[in-house]
Order: C-alpha cells, then structure tokens, then sequence
C-alpha cells in the first residue's frame, strides 16, 4: 500500500510523512525541548502555534506543525 505523506503528495516513508516532512518533525521535535529549556514550561500546541506564526519558520516546518495541529 503507497500511503501519502500527510502533509505533501509524496510516498510517506516514515509514518505519516515523507522523509522531508519527517525530517522536518524529528527537528521541531528537539527544538521544542531546547525551547522549553531556555524559556520554561511551554505547551507542545502554544510551541507550534508561535512558529507558525514566525516569518523564519520554513515551509516544509510550517506544513508539519499544520497537520500536528489538526491532531491536538
């Protein structure tokens, strides 16, 4: 079965993403723990939500926090 990645048409590889997009989560991933180290207790979803928001944050990034956010 060819399942497409959740937040691309591409071959998803590693659970629901595509490698780009899994490479993506695994980094927003330990960025949140680094985060939470330097600015104290912070929600995944407030976490989320403020890269979302940030003109910095990449493309692929914003496609994963997008569909992680449809989760919560």
């Amino acid at each position: 079965m060819n399942r497409k990645c959740s937040a691309c048409s591409r071959k998803a590889s590693i659970d629901i993403y595509c490698d780009y997009h899994a490479q993506s989560f695994e980094s927003l991933k330990e960025h949140y723990k680094k985060w939470v180290k330097a600015y104290g207790i912070m929600s995944w979803s407030d976490y989320l939500n403020k890269l979302l928001k940030m003109n910095d944050t990449g493309i692929w990034v914003k496609q994963v926090i997008s569909v992680e956010l449809k989760k919560l």
